[in-house]
C-alpha cells in the first residue's frame, strides 16, 4: 500500500522567476529533499508545475509514503511541504493552497505472494459467516418469543414455518434465481429479525422500568435541574477528515450576532487540523494565526489527541465559510450568524 500527500500552490506566472531564485519557493522545495529523505517510512518527492506563460502557474508538489503513520508523523512536524510554502506568501496566490493526504489504489502486475491466501479465505469464510447468521437469529428469535404472550408464540412459529417453505418451494422451481432475489430475501428475514429484537428489547426495559421505583432526581439546594453534558452545545470535533458538532459533519453552527462565542474544539484524527472561518467573506491567509482578521483556532495547529478553543464575534448577521488549512477541500462548514 502507498500513501500520497498531493500539495497544490498558485504562483503569478510574472513571480515565478523569483520563487525559482536561490532561496525562493521552487529552490527551497527543492533542497527539503535531502531532509525528506532522512525520514523513516519516505519513498520520493515529485515537483511538477504547469507550462502556461501568463496567468497563474499550477505547483504540484506530490510526496510519497510507505504508511499512513510516516505520512502523519511527517506533516504535524516541522519543516514539511505547506510550512515551507506558507514562508514565501509573497509570491504564492493567496487562497490556492490545498493539502490532500490520498490512498494510492494500485494497479501492480507483479504474483502476488498473498493471493493462495485469499483463494482459500473465502471458502473458510463462507460457513463461518453462516454459522454466524445463524447463531444470531437463533438468539434474536429466542428474544422474540421470551416476550410474547399466550397464543402468540404459536402463531409466529407458523408463520415462520410457512415462509421458510414458500421461499424454498419458489427457490427450488427456480434454480436459476438472480442473486439480488437471494439477496433480498435474506435482507428482509434480517431486518424483521432486528425489528423483533429491537421490539424486545424495548417491552423488557419497559418492563422493568414500570416495575421499578421512581427515582426521580431533585435539584441540590439553591442549584438548577440537571441538563447535559456542560459544554455539550459548545464542542466542535476534528476528525480524518471532517468537522462534527452535535452530530452532524461538515455542519452549520449558529451563533449569535455581536456576542462572542467559544468553542471547544478536539483533535480526534491522526491529522493536523485547524479551524478558520471567513468571517469577513473569505479568508484573508493560508494558515491563520494568532492576530489575524478572521476568527482562527488557538493554537493554529492542533496536533492529533490535542484540544484548542475558538472565539467567534461576527456582528453582521449572514452565513459564513469555516475550513481547516491543512485540508480546506475535505473539512468544511459554516457559521450562522444571527
Amino acid at each position: 500500500m502507498e500513501y500520497i500527500q498531493t500539495v497544490l500552490v498558485q504562483v503569478e506566472a510574472s513571480r515565478l522567476e523569483r520563487a525559482a531564485e536561490p532561496g525562493g519557493l521552487l529552490a527551497e522545495l527543492d533542497e527539503h529533499r535531502s531532509f525528506l529523505r532522512q525520514q523513516p517510512g519516505f519513498r520520493d518527492i515529485r515537483i511538477t508545475r504547469s507550462i502556461n506563460p501568463e496567468g497563474s502557474v499550477l505547483i504540484v508538489v506530490e510526496t510519497r509514503w510507505d504508511d499512513d503513520e510516516s505520512l502523519v508523523r511527517y506533516e504535524t512536524n516541522d519543516p514539511n511541504v505547506a510550512s515551507v510554502i506558507n514562508k514565501h506568501r509573497d509570491v504564492i496566490v493567496t487562497g490556492s493552497l490545498q493539502v490532500l493526504d490520498m490512498e494510492a489504489l494500485r494497479t501492480d502486475t507483479r504474483a502476488d505472494p498473498h493471493a493462495a491466501y485469499r483463494r482459500t479465505a473465502l471458502p473458510l469464510l463462507i460457513p463461518v459467516g453462516i454459522l454466524a447468521f445463524v447463531l444470531l437469529f437463533i438468539y434474536g428469535l429466542s428474544r422474540v418469543y421470551l416476550e410474547i404472550q399466550g397464543n402468540g408464540a404459536v402463531a409466529l412459529a407458523a408463520g415462520i414455518a410457512i415462509g421458510v417453505l414458500l421461499v424454498a418451494a419458489y427457490f427450488a422451481n427456480n434454480p436459476r434465481a438472480p442473486g439480488w432475489q437471494i439477496g433480498g430475501v435474506i435482507g428482509l428475514a434480517a431486518l424483521a429479525l432486528m425489528g423483533g429484537t429491537i421490539w424486545a428489547v424495548s417491552e423488557k426495559d419497559q418492563g422493568e422500568a414500570t416495575g421499578a421505583p421512581s427515582t426521580e432526581a431533585s435539584p441540590a439546594p439553591g442549584g438548577q435541574p440537571g441538563g447535559g453534558a456542560p459544554g455539550g452545545a459548545n464542542a466542535i470535533t476534528m476528525g480524518d477528515f471532517f468537522f462534527e458538532h452535535q452530530g452532524s459533519q461538515n455542519p452549520t453552527i449558529s451563533v449569535p450576532a455581536g456576542q462572542a462565542t467559544t468553542f471547544d474544539i478536539t483533535n480526534t484524527g491522526k491529522a493536523l487540523h485547524n479551524m478558520h472561518v471567513a468571517s469577513g467573506g473569505k479568508y484573508d491567509t493560508d494558515i491563520c494565526g494568532p492576530g489575524d482578521n478572521n476568527p482562527c483556532s488557538d493554537p493554529n495547529q492542533i496536533r492529533a489527541g490535542q484540544s484548542g478553543k475558538i472565539t467567534i464575534n461576527i456582528t453582521q448577521a449572514g452565513t459564513y465559510d469555516f475550513h481547516c488549512d491543512f485540508h480546506p477541500t475535505q473539512m468544511t462548514g459554516k457559521i450562522e450568524v444571527k
